[in-house]
Formats: C-alpha cells, sequence, structure tokens
C-alpha cells in the first residue's frame, strides 16, 4: 500500500496520464447514469487536451463491444484505442508498451466497469508502484452498488477516490492563466 505522503500527493500534470476505461458503445444501454458519466469523460478528455496531459483510451474487445462512444472521438484526435481482452489494462502488452512512453506515475481513471475492468487496472497499477485516482462520477457498472463497492475497495487499497472536477483543478494548480480560462467555461457549460 503506498505510504501517506503518496496517497495524499496532489496530481502534478506533468507527471500524470488520464487513462478512458472501455466507454464503449455497447455499454450505453447497461450502464447506470451513462450519459452523466459521458459528461464527465467529456469535461476529463478536453480538460486533458487543454493542459497537454497524455490520455489513453483502451476498447475491451471492441469487435464484440464496439468503438469508443462517438461523442468522446473528438476529444480523442491523435489517441490510439487499445484494444484487449484482459480485465486488467496492465496485461495488454500494447498498452504497457504506451504507458511506457508517456513516462508519468500518476493515472487518472475513468469508464466502465467500475467494478472489473477500472478496479482492475487501479489495484494493478497501485501494485505496480503508480499513484492512481479514480473519478467517481466518471466511472460506472451496471449494477450501481457494483460500483460502489469497487470504489470502496479501491479506496482501502490506496486508491485516491476524486471527482472530475477536483482532479481538473488539482492539475491546473492555479487561477489566472490562459489554461484556466479555457477549463472554466468547460465547467460553467
Amino acid at each position: 500500500m503506498p505510504d501517506q505522503k503518496t496517497r495524499c500527493s496532489l496530481a502534478q500534470r506533468s507527471q500524470t496520464a488520464l487513462l478512458v476505461v472501455d466507454f464503449q458503445e455497447k455499454f450505453r444501454p447497461v450502464i447506470a447514469n451513462f450519459e452523466g458519466i459521458l459528461e464527465k469523460l467529456i469535461l476529463a478528455t478536453r480538460s486533458a487536451g487543454i493542459l497537454k496531459v497524455p490520455i489513453m483510451v483502451t476498447e475491451q474487445y471492441p469487435k464484440g463491444l464496439g468503438t469508443t462512444v462517438v461523442e468522446l472521438q473528438p476529444f480523442l484526435a491523435g489517441v490510439e484505442r487499445i484494444a484487449k481482452t484482459d480485465f486488467s489494462c496492465f496485461k495488454e502488452g500494447r498498452f504497457l508498451e504506451e504507458l511506457r512512453k508517456v513516462q508519468v506515475n500518476t493515472l487518472i481513471l475513468g469508464g466502465v466497469e467500475a467494478h472489473v475492468c477500472v478496479a482492475q487496472t487501479a489495484l494493478h497499477a497501485v501494485s505496480e508502484g503508480y499513484q492512481v485516482h479514480v473519478l467517481e462520477d466518471a466511472v460506472g457498472s451496471r449494477n450501481p452498488e457494483h460500483a460502489g463497492i469497487a470504489l470502496k475497495r479501491l479506496r482501502e487499497a490506496g486508491v485516491v477516490i476524486s471527482c472530475t472536477e477536483m482532479a481538473v483543478f488539482e492539475l491546473l494548480g492555479c487561477a489566472g492563466t490562459l489554461e484556466f480560462k479555457e477549463v472554466q467555461k468547460l465547467i460553467k457549460t
């Protein structure tokens, strides 16, 4: 388990990547609050783009579950969609290659399902020494109770449970910049 200093550290944009886990079309009709999660993932991806925080995207068995939802596509230009079949992103070689390229020590996660792929990826990341933030308002499961159980387990394992705005403002660090003004417009809309 990470030490107290690591667990209390703020996310630093130069050391952080945003990971969107398996937010795919076939999940739309079955994930509780899918549209609310989508709204938060749009805020997260747009903010990451403004702040030049690397974005990584995975797709669980895209042949059967479809691709990342169309609403996120405009904010993922140039971002490779990494196909996988394992639940943990850390078991996918292509993901590990891309993660090494971005050279970060902190991952911010959003996506689905909270109790399966998000949870296994977060736990695996912690075991590999990463600081992990999971965006409670940007993850979901078919059964909301399962998402709650997953978040509790992740918190106990040393994962920082956060929300999208909190993470964005941590990455911003201060007001009065052009980036702040751009992000502020996103939050006010």
